[in-house]
Order: C-alpha cells, then sequence, then structure tokens
C-alpha cells in the first residue's frame, strides 16, 4: 500500500489567498508537495486557472485536484428544490470542472448537494431530486471525460439531508464508461458524526474498510463523535478526537486498498492567531508523516 500525504488549501482562506502566499507554507513550513486547492481561493476573473497553474508549479509543487469549499457548502447546489438554481449549480460544477484540466489536476468535486427540509420530508419530492443529483451527475461525468480529467469525487457529508450513509454514496457512484468518468468518493473521517445515524455508518474505521477502495482521496481531520470540527493533529485535540494514524493505515489495508491521497482538511477558526495556526499545520503534518513512514506506506 502507498499512501501520499497532502494538504487542502482551505486552511489559508482569508490568510494566504495566492498560491505565492500559501505555497511557500505548504513547501517550507510543512514540507509537502501535494495540493488539493479549495474553490474558496478561486476568484472569477482574477486568476485564469492557466496562471494559477503556473504559479503552483513555481513553488515546485503538484495540484492533486480542486475541491468545493465552505462558500459552496452552504448551498443546496444540484439538490435545491428549484429547477433555475439546480441548472445554474450545474453549470457551476462544468466551470469548475473546465478550470480544473486547465489547471492541471486529476479531479474536481466535494459538495453536490443538499436536500431542502420541505424536499427531505416529502418522500416523493426526494426520490426525485435523488434522481435528478444522478442525472447530473452523469452529465458532469461526460463533461469530465471531454476534459481529459479521470474521475469526480462526491464527499460524505455530516448531515443527514446530504449524501451521508454508505447506502446513500454507493448510490452515486459510478465505474463511468468511454464517455463518462468514474464518480468516486472523497472520504471524509470526521464527518460519521450524523445525528440519528447509527452501527458503521458512525464509524470512520468502517468507511474506510467498506468504500476505501473507492476513495482515491481521503480527508483528514481530527474530530470526535459529536461534530464535525476539523480539528488539527495537536497532542491536545489527539487526546480529545478518536481519529487515530495507525488504525487509518490498519482499516485502509484490511479494505484491500492499494494507493490513495490523504489530503489535510484543518479549518482553523478566522479569529486564532497566524502562528498558533502554522504550529498546528506543521504538527499535523508531523504526526501524519511519522506514522506513515514508520508503517512502511509513505509515497516518495
Amino acid at each position: 500500500m502507498q499512501l501520499r500525504l497532502g494538504i487542502n488549501t482551505c486552511f489559508a482562506v482569508k490568510r494566504w489567498p495566492r498560491p505565492q502566499d500559501w505555497g511557500p507554507v505548504v513547501r517550507d513550513r510543512l514540507g509537502l508537495q501535494l495540493v488539493q486547492h479549495s474553490f474558496d481561493l478561486v476568484v472569477r476573473g482574477v486568476h485564469t486557472a492557466t496562471e494559477v497553474r503556473t504559479q503552483i508549479a513555481g513553488e515546485g509543487l503538484e495540484l492533486h485536484s480542486t475541491f468545493t469549499g465552505l462558500a459552496a457548502y452552504s448551498e443546496n447546489l444540484l439538490l435545491h428544490p428549484e429547477e433555475p438554481a439546480r441548472l445554474a449549480a450545474e453549470a457551476w460544477f462544468g466551470w469548475a470542472i473546465g478550470w480544473t484540466a486547465q489547471a492541471g489536476a486529476v479531479a474536481t468535486g466535494g459538495h453536490v448537494g443538499a436536500f431542502s427540509f420541505g424536499d427531505w420530508v416529502d418522500a416523493e419530492a426526494r426520490r426525485t431530486r435523488w434522481a435528478a443529483l444522478q442525472a447530473s451527475l452523469d452529465t458532469l461525468a461526460g463533461l469530465a471525460r471531454g476534459q481529459g480529467l479521470e474521475y469526480l469525487v462526491i464527499e460524505n457529508l455530516a448531515s443527514a439531508r446530504e449524501p451521508s450513509t454508505m447506502a446513500m454514496v454507493r448510490d452515486l457512484l459510478t465505474d463511468g464508461d468511454a464517455d463518462h468518468v468514474p464518480v468516486r468518493l472523497c472520504l471524509d473521517v470526521g464527518h460519521m458524526c450524523v445525528p440519528g445515524s447509527e452501527g458503521e455508518d458512525r464509524d470512520p474505521y468502517a468507511w474506510l474498510r467498506r468504500l476505501g477502495r473507492q476513495a482515491p482521496m481521503i480527508q483528514l481531520q481530527q474530530s470526535d463523535a459529536a461534530g464535525d470540527h476539523h480539528w488539527p493533529f495537536t497532542r491536545a485535540r489527539n487526546l480529545e478526537g478518536r481519529i487515530d494514524a495507525d488504525r487509518v493505515i490498519d482499516a485502509l489495508g484490511e479494505g484491500g486498498v492499494d494507493s490513495s491521497a490523504l489530503l489535510l482538511e484543518v479549518i482553523p477558526a478566522f479569529e486564532q492567531h497566524d502562528d498558533e495556526v502554522l504550529d498546528d499545520l506543521a504538527a499535523s503534518v508531523d504526526y501524519w508523516r511519522e506514522a506513515l513512514d514508520r508503517r512502511g506506506v509513505l509515497a516518495p
């Protein structure tokens, strides 16, 4: 098993907004190369994807993928109750696919939609929205094939009205074909805190064993069973949280995973001191790098 260690640039929002700002943090302070870029840091009309690609390469980094950020997570997107809003979301994802291809990454995706309360409690509306979501993902998978991406990803999430159980996620995953890229999973280990869920759906290690082979990327955050905290992997937070590096590695091995990208997704509070943020990120990288190296699974 070979696991690459990288980072999602969500940590840089409002602090280090440009590649020339966050790039040295990733490369010099953290000693990482692999980057998943948050669309929270992509401002349309300011820098083209080609310019960002050049800047990232100039920092000696590798752009692995792009990902929906906190701004997109506030929207219903492809599950919005109104058709114009769903069509707008599909158009936005189409733009994201094109931007990602031009920037040189292999995949994009993330939060694809959330049911409104009204649609969630109406069984017929729920079925209709879900079928429309599947149809939209099929359309987008076709666009991604045409743009040369390798796959799209959906993310398991922390609300019952979003794709949040193994059954829901499996229902959205596809293998692709000559005209469509596969739809795969970005597995977030901190989202197994969905109110009302039970059994293996609440167990991050069960997710890794059951769905790890369909997850080419895994987002790492320290958390507990009570909430989606996006804590760093510091000594103090590791005592509070339930995500253990060795258990993650074991679960992936038990699931038959050959390779994956492990991407730190630490979201610091905006009011936290910047120096503390950097220290927390460095501690998180050290924690995971030590475990991966010690276990002999750290990919070069």
